[in-house]
C-alpha cells in the first residue's frame, strides 16, 4: 500500500468516526486505483445517505408523525416501520375508545400493552357502575319498571314530540293492602312484581310502564288515541286472567283508567284524567264485588 493508498485510508476511518459520533455529511466517494478502498469509500456513503435518511424518519416518527414516508430500500428502519405500524393501529383503537368501544386490547407493545389493558379494564368498570348508577335512577328495584322521576321526563318528551296522539294508562292494584295484612309484605312485594309483568305484557315495548307508587302503574302509550286504548284494557284483563289462573298464592287485580290527548295537549292534563277514570272504574269494581260477595276488596 503506498503512500495515497494510506492517506486515503486515513480519510475512509475520519469519515466513520464522524458517522458514529452523529454527523451525517455526505461525503463524495474517493476516487481510487485500489478497489478495496473505493468500495470501502462507496459502502460508507451508502451507510452515510442510508442514516440520514433512516434519521429523518425517526425523528418524525418520534414528534409523533405517523404519517411520515419511510425511506425506500432501506433496511436501517425495518423496526421503526413496523413500530410505525403498530402505533397507527394503537391510534385507531384510541378513537375507538373514545367512542365508546371498551372491547379494544393491545398485545404487541410489550410493558405498554399490560398498562394499556389494565386501563381499559378500568375504564370497562368505570362505565358498568355508571350505567349502574343511571339504571337505578331510572328505574324501580323492585319491579324493574320505570320509576317516577324518569315517567315525568318522558312524559315531558311526549309532549314535546310528534306521536299524537299519546295516550296514558294508569293502573292501581288491588287488594295490596290486604295481602300485606294477612300474607306479610314479602307476599305483597310479589303481587307488585306480578303485576307489574302483567301490564309489560299487555303494552309494546316502545311504550313507556312505570311504578309511580307503592300500589300504582302508569303507562305512556304513544301514536295511541281513545279507540285504541280499549285493546289495551281487553289485552290487561286477558293477561290478569291468565295469572290468575295459575296463581294459587294470590290474585292481580288492578283497577284502570285512560286518557288521551292530541297534539298540543296537556299530558298532566291527561295523566290527572286518567286516574280520576281509575278511581271511577274502582269504585265501580269495588260496588260489583260487594253485590257479588256482600264485602269489600279489603283495600
Amino acid at each position: 500500500m503506498n503512500e495515497r493508498e494510506r492517506s486515503q485510508l486515513r480519510a475512509l476511518i475520519e469519515q466513520l468516526e464522524r458517522v458514529l459520533r452523529g454527523d451525517l455529511t455526505a461525503t463524495p466517494s474517493l476516487v481510487s486505483h485500489c478497489p478495496e478502498i473505493a468500495l470501502l469509500s462507496d459502502l460508507i456513503m451508502k451507510l452515510t445517505r442510508q442514516l440520514s435518511d433512516a434519521q429523518e424518519f425517526v425523528s418524525a416518527l418520534s414528534r409523533g408523525k405517523l404519517d411520515a414516508a419511510p425511506p425506500q430500500r432501506n433496511h436501517l428502519v425495518a423496526p421503526f416501520k413496523q413500530l410505525q405500524a403498530n402505533l397507527r393501529h394503537l391510534t385507531w383503537q384510541t378513537q375507538q375508545i373514545a367512542a365508546g368501544d371498551l372491547n379494544q386490547r393491545v398485545d404487541f407493545l410489550g410493558e405498554f400493552s399490560v398498562a394499556f389493558n389494565s386501563l381499559i379494564d378500568a375504564l370497562r368498570e368505570k362505565a358498568a357502575v355508571e350505567a349502574k348508577v343511571l339504571y337505578l335512577s331510572h328505574h324501580d328495584p323492585l319491579t324493574d319498571l320505570y320509576n317516577r322521576g324518569y315517567f315525568e321526563e318522558e312524559m315531558a318528551r311526549a309532549e314535546r314530540g310528534r306521536r299524537f296522539p299519546v295516550s296514558i294508562m294508569v293502573a292501581d292494584l288491588d287488594g295490596l293492602k290486604k295481602t300485606n295484612d294477612t300474607l306479610g309484605h314479602a307476599v305483597g312485594d310479589r303481587l307488585i312484581r306480578a303485576a307489574a309483568e302483567v301490564i309489560r305484557r299487555s303494552v309494546r315495548a316502545e311504550d313507556v310502564v312505570a311504578r309511580i307508587g307503592g300500589d300504582e302503574f302508569a303507562v305512556i302509550l304513544p301514536d295511541t288515541g281513545m279507540p285504541a286504548t280499549a285493546g289495551v284494557l281487553a289485552r290487561l284483563r286477558e293477561n290478569e286472567a291468565w295469572f290468575n289462573r295459575d296463581s294459587e298464592e294470590f290474585q292481580v287485580h288492578m283497577s284502570v283508567g285512560f286518557a288521551s290527548v292530541e297534539e298540543g295537549g296537556s299530558l298532566r292534563e291527561a295523566m290527572k284524567l286518567a286516574d280520576e277514570r281509575m278511581y271511577q272504574d274502582k269504585f265501580a269494581r269495588k260496588e260489583l264485588n260487594n253485590r257479588a260477595n256482600g264485602a269489600g276488596d279489603g283495600k
